[in-house]
């Protein structure tokens, strides 16, 4: 299963797979040339996609075009979903988020199409043992509409009108907020706003927007970059002791990193995550063991010993 899944949801051949079918319809079209087919694949591929795709196709390795750039299929490709995209599909659909980007109406005609289908996991069959129980209300309708507000606002640049509770239950009201983005906790189950008020990061716990309305277009947001807000890089040293690079790849896998390779059994991970989510950092990083190590920031080192010091009392 896990090799299966691997491939079928691997960015580079899902690249790959649609490049070709490009090709095969202009192929089956009569209008395939030389110089199209490298333009086809430069353009929808990787930087080394030439090396491996152009040879397969235009050599006849795969033994879908002729001399002459024309195929013997007679149909375009397609890509029809496979029963297990359908069933991680389903799956999804079992999330209770999902309600965050779709309508119930979209929804109950996805699950209407996939009726027959077994998901791949149930949501009762997932048990986390490390995360806070006061998760976000995802289901209300409240908290969906703003999500979508939100949403919007993000994805075409608008600014931001919210009223929002604080910790002391008074309404703070952000005016002309530039949205930078939504961000999810896994550990807090919450969802949260990055954005900037006069030139200052604000963090807004979705869960304690009262409202929220998208105004007018912002122009500086073209300008704004990630770096303005509290980036922080942690290098983490990584012992592959049962799989714990795996396991590091996938339990950091919503932070931007790099990795390299040290030798055979030691690998450095460079993570960057919101100095907001520090506490949580050192959670996760903790959970590791002696299996991975911090080597820099030192005050990153310096919470490790204050919070084991902590644990020794």
């Amino acid at each position: 299963m896990k090799r299966e899944m691997s491939t079928v949801f691997s960015e580079v051949y899902g690249t790959y797979y649609n490049v070709v079918a490009k090709v095969l319809a202009q192929a089956i079209e009569g209008r395939l040339s030389a110089e199209g087919l490298q333009e086809l694949v430069r353009a929808g591929g990787y930087g080394d996609s030439a090396l491996q795709l152009l040879p397969a196709l235009g050599e006849g390795t795969w033994r879908l075009l002729t001399p002459e750039l024309t195929t013997p299929l007679q149909n375009k490709p397609t890509m029809p979903l496979t029963l297990l995209q359908k069933r991680w599909l389903k799956t999804l659909l079992l999330d209770e988020k999902i309600g965050l980007f779709f309508t119930d109406e979209q929804i109950a005609q996805q699950q209407a199409a996939l009726q027959e289908v077994e998901p791949l996991y149930k949501p009762e069959q997932f048990v986390f043992f490390d995360r806070f129980v006061d998760g976000d209300a995802y289901s209300n309708p409240r908290y969906r509409a703003n999500f979508r507000e939100i949403l919007q606002a993000v994805r075409e640049k608008r600014l931001l009108n919210a009223s929002y509770r604080s910790n002391r239950g008074t309404i703070i009201v952000w005016t002309d907020l530039l949205p930078v983005s939504l961000e999810y906790s896994a550990k807090d189950d919450k969802f949260r706003l990055q954005a900037i008020a006069e030139r200052k990061q604000v963090t807004l716990n979705l869960g304690r927007l009262v409202s929220v309305e998208a105004g007018e277009a912002a122009a500086q947001v073209k300008t704004l970059k990630k770096s303005e807000l509290m980036r922080q890089r942690l290098v983490l040293e990584i012992e592959d002791e049962r799989s714990t690079m795996v396991r590091a790849l996938m339990h950091f896998s919503d932070l931007e990193k790099e990795t390299e390779k040290l030798d055979e059994t030691h690998y450095l991970l460079t993570v960057q995550y919101d100095k907001g989510d520090e506490t949580e950092m050192l959670f996760r990083v903790l959970s590791f063991g002696p299996t991975l190590r911090v080597r820099e920031p030192e005050s990153f080192k310096e919470l490790i010993r204050e919070k084991l010091r902590e644990q020794l009392q």
